[in-house]
């Protein structure tokens, strides 16, 4: 049995322990699939999580 399972990690998630790069941390490891991260997090693994903010050309 591979520790720890989806359901403890979304636990975990839940409760703060972990943030999204460790949660992509657990996918590139095989721990969980981009699905499960998708349904834990509430974010697609394929798209950044945040934009940049490239700043402004106007003065």
């Amino acid at each position: 049995m591979i520790y720890p399972t989806a359901s403890d990690i979304k636990i975990f998630w839940d409760w703060g322990v972990y943030t999204l790069e460790i949660m992509r941390e657990y996918v590139s490891l095989k721990v969980i699939t981009k699905e499960e991260f998708k349904q834990i997090t509430g974010v697609s693994f394929d798209k950044p999580a945040a934009s940049a903010d490239l700043g402004s050309t106007a003065s």
